[in-house]
């Protein structure tokens, strides 16, 4: 049964305030267009609700009961009004998010420090996780957003484009010294690797963009692979290049500043292998303006750091 809600409105003032006139006053309507509500009303329910007279308007024991259940749905959603401002008024107060290691190793720390002085009275609580529990926590609505690798086929989640970054291959120079500048596939499978487990790569091949995990890249050469070792951490795998122990594939942004002057940068091409970075949030969240603001400062700062 389909009932109109502003009747229900029109006959709780009716009921409550015992008086056609009176209500017809408060909600600026005129007596007669009360009365009609009211009519249509109890036509749609089938029930008597209200008892008239000359002198006064007395719910009849249907309407009793509905005038009850009418007065409790309004409270509940009154409560629940509140509550959802209260909620909105935190999150302006309060910044909750979370971002994978490999996109925070470099940048966190200034863009944390820029937010803080736009937004200095704006409490910030960090998640470092992976892409994986990180997609949990924003359904969960454990954090405001996300700053991940973009993943794809996530019907419940929506993912704004940031950046593109170029993986690159880390070599040691002492122990990998006639490495030609840039590496090509071919190039790759013919040395021992350090590659981060589960990492999604699109590699662009002429026009074509395409989807899949960083092994799988490899594998394609149709050579044997010399996976000398596979890490969950990238400042892992750099340790471990540095040391000489095989080629580190890692995302740009995964490098230190301050990264050991052992270490070469390779540019991986033949074909080109890149990731895109994104903010995700739940498909129908609307970021408040502090976590709108973090996130535009995380977008500059990235970019700041692919260019250099």
């Amino acid at each position: 049964m389909a009932i109109n809600l502003k009747l229900l409105q029109t006959f709780a003032r009716v009921a409550q305030l015992r008086s056609f006139t009176r209500a017809a006053e408060e909600l600026s309507r005129t007596p007669s267009a009360i009365s009609m509500q009211i009519t249509e009303l109890e036509a749609q329910v089938g029930l008597k609700l209200l008892e008239r007279n000359t002198r006064n308007v007395t719910p009849t024991p249907d309407g009793a009961i509905l005038l009850e259940c009418v007065q409790s749905s309004i409270r509940r959603l009154e409560a629940g009004i509140l509550e959802t401002l209260e909620a909105a008024e935190r999150r302006r107060g309060r910044v909750v998010f979370g971002c994978s290691p490999t996109v925070a190793a470099s940048i966190l720390a200034s863009v944390l420090t820029q937010f803080r002085t736009n937004f200095p009275s704006v409490s910030l609580q960090v998640r470092e996780v992976t892409s994986n529990d990180l997609l949990t926590a924003v359904r969960n609505r454990e954090i405001d957003f996300g700053i991940t690798p973009v993943v794809q086929g996530r019907p419940d989640l929506k993912f704004k484009h940031m950046l593109r970054e170029p993986l690159v291959a880390l070599a040691s120079k002492d122990h990998f010294k006639d490495l030609p500048n840039a590496l090509s596939l071919k190039q790759l499978t013919q040395l021992p690797l350090l590659v981060m487990q589960g990492m999604p790569i699109i590699v662009l091949h002429t026009e074509q963009m395409i989807p899949m995990l960083l092994t799988e890249f490899l594998e394609s050469a149709g050579r044997p692979l010399s996976i000398a070792c596979n890490v969950r951490q990238a400042a892992t795998l750099v340790d471990l290049a540095a040391s000489g122990l095989g080629i580190g594939i890692v995302p740009r942004l995964a490098i230190p500043g301050a990264m050991s002057s052992k270490i070469r940068i390779h540019p991986i091409t033949d074909p080109q292998i890149v990731r895109d970075i994104g903010i995700v949030t739940l498909k129908d969240e609307i970021l408040s303006e502090p976590s709108f603001a973090l996130a535009e400062i995380f977008k500059e700062q990235l970019t700041k750091k692919i260019l250099t």
